[in-house]
């Protein structure tokens, strides 16, 4: 099978998506591979001066993944990766504008950066700070995205009408799980059941549909021959990961030990992608038997609005829905000030009702338990969480631009959700966005 034999159908069975929420056929299009196409900007909160323990900076790049963006700042530098931190990570076939620390910022590190030139990337030093950038001072993204080759733009009214009475689903994109491959929760549920030889493997050389001919043909070779050093001789140099993998197994004779030297971020990415792969399989079952996701019953968990002026959320506060409170929580669901959330399974959570139910099944299915996600090192494990099931969105501010055979959307997203994700149930596309060449 080639790459332009593959619906999105398809390549999103494999993520755990099934089907859509709205009933509406879709207005079709593409959103193709030139990076203007796909723009995403950081909304951050974290205050900034003239002095402090880390130095903050703005970067707006394009064909660059944030992995692979620090990967080389840090060589640059001649700092450690671990002294580079930022609140999110940003898919590579976009344009993108994200903030950065650098921890014991000292002069050369600013003279450096005041003069830096990184092809495809321009460097804004911001000011200091005396805490570093992480996950929690995201406050979302704005996003403005073409859609190529609309197919019929009449729809849009009724899908926005729809999408306001039922939810928004809150799929983790297929970006969640190595977007050329699909593979990211696959390497994290060998690695929750102890497989760490077949987690290496899969993560350097399971052959996928989605890859180039010629890069799915060296994937094939080095999965069936399992020689580190033809793999390292034969695979290109832009799959720094793997080729770091492989020269690790080869120093070691151990996958684990190979799989350990990954930097924290990627090691933690493996279970992450797993349980986002839980949760889409729970998201398409509950679009499948409730058709809403304003609807919950005893044993459901919610989450809220911190305030009336912008979806911030209580991401760890999430209550139970129970017989005393049903009725609150569905008054306030109907209204936009509490959502329907699913769990993100890991060895603390307990989901009953509903969730319970499917979850086991699901985790049957899997050859797993929740406390197999209490892994044997830290990155390898985790307690569990939940996540909103409908995305909370503002349809005052959406914008939406009409041209010939042409739409651009200017909307903002809380940060965890997908701007894909949202765009899905308008286009209803056959066309996976990220195999369309400009």
């Amino acid at each position: 099978m080639s790459r332009s034999t593959l619906s999105l159908e398809r390549i999103e069975e494999l993520a755990g998506i099934r089907g859509y929420i709205t009933s509406l056929p879709g207005i079709g299009g593409k959103i193709k591979e030139r990076e203007e196409n796909f723009e995403v900007r950081e909304i951050i909160n974290i205050k900034t001066g003239e002095s402090g323990r880390y130095l903050i900076i703005k970067v707006r790049k394009k064909n660059w993944d944030t992995l692979n963006f620090v990967r080389v700042l840090s060589n640059i530098l001649h700092i450690s990766r671990k002294r580079i931190e930022f609140a999110g990570t940003k898919d590579k076939k976009a344009l993108t504008v994200q903030y950065f620390s650098i921890s014991k910022p000292d002069e050369k590190i600013v003279e450096r950066l005041s003069g830096l030139k990184i092809k495809d990337a321009e460097v804004e030093v911001v000011g200091f700070s005396d805490r570093p950038v992480k996950l929690g001072d995201l406050t979302g993204n704005e996003f403005r995205i073409v859609i190529d080759d609309v197919d019929n733009t009449s729809r849009i009214d009724e899908i926005k009408e729809e999408l306001q009475s039922k939810g928004i689903p809150n799929f983790f994109g297929l970006q969640r799980f190595g977007t050329m491959r699909l593979i990211t929760h696959e390497v994290g549920r060998h690695i929750i059941r102890r497989e760490y030889e077949a987690a290496f493997w899969t993560y350097v050389a399971k052959p996928s549909d989605l890859e180039d001919d010629d890069l799915r043909k060296i994937r094939e070779d080095l999965w069936n021959e399992r020689d580190p050093a033809t793999g390292i001789r034969e695979l290109p140099k832009f799959l720094v990961y793997e080729r770091s993998l492989l020269q690790k197994l080869i120093e070691t004779g151990s996958e684990l030990k190979a799989l350990l030297s990954l930097p924290k971020n990627l090691k933690l990415m493996f279970v992450h992608a797993y349980q986002s792969y839980l949760f889409n399989h729970l998201l398409s079952s509950r679009i499948e038997e409730f058709g809403s996701l304003r609807d919950v019953g005893d044993g459901d968990w919610a989450d809220y609005r911190k305030n009336e002026n912008g979806f911030v959320l209580n991401r760890e506060e999430f209550s139970r829905v129970m017989e005393f409170n049903i009725r609150r929580v569905s008054f306030l669901l109907q209204n936009g000030f509490a959502f329907l959330s699913l769990p993100l399974p890991g060895y603390e959570t307990q989901p009953e009702g509903w969730c319970g139910e499917k979850l086991a099944e699901l985790l049957e299915k899997e050859g797993v338990g929740l406390e197999d996600f209490r892994g044997d090192y830290p990155e390898f494990s985790s307690r569990g969480s939940y996540r909103v099931a409908e995305i909370p969105f503002d349809f005052e501010n959406l914008k939406i631009d009409i041209g010939e055979s042409k739409l651009i959307f200017e909307f903002f997203l809380p940060k965890g959700c997908f701007a894909t994700s949202f765009l899905r149930e308008f286009m209803k596309s056959e066309y996976p966005y990220f195999l369309q060449k400009g």
